[in-house]
């Protein structure tokens, strides 16, 4: 199962970034992944549009929110194109261990809807 993240917005971020972070980010509130840490790896899907498409991102927490890093590796400006996407967000790598975000579930979070559980 996973957690769906809908019509989130893609934004860029300079500074101080996460080792492997491309800049570009989207934030969720940290309640739908509680007991990560920073520097954690999210593997998901990314769709804009009618396109798919695998990524990792790289998680920072700042407070209530998290930050989920477009990895180095995964971003690719002509698939971004309109600055919003869907995300799946299926496992994370934290250390060694990988582990199923939602192993019963899925958790769908928009802004528009706030939280459904299915």
């Amino acid at each position: 199962m996973a957690l769906i993240v809908k019509d989130t917005l893609i934004r860029k971020k300079d500074g101080a970034l996460p080792a492997g972070s491309s800049g570009f980010f989207v934030s969720i509130s940290s309640t739908f992944l509680f007991g990560l840490a920073d520097g954690d790896k999210i593997i998901g899907e990314i769709k804009e549009g009618e396109e798919t498409k695998e990524i990792t991102l790289i998680l920072k927490k700042e407070g209530e929110d998290c930050f989920l890093h477009i990895s180095t590796e995964d971003l690719d400006t002509s698939f971004m194109k309109v600055g919003r996407a869907d995300l799946k967000l299926k496992e994370a790598i934290h250390g060694e261990e990988r582990q199923q975000l939602y192993p019963k579930n899925d958790v769908t979070t928009s802004p528009a809807i706030g939280c459904r559980i299915s």
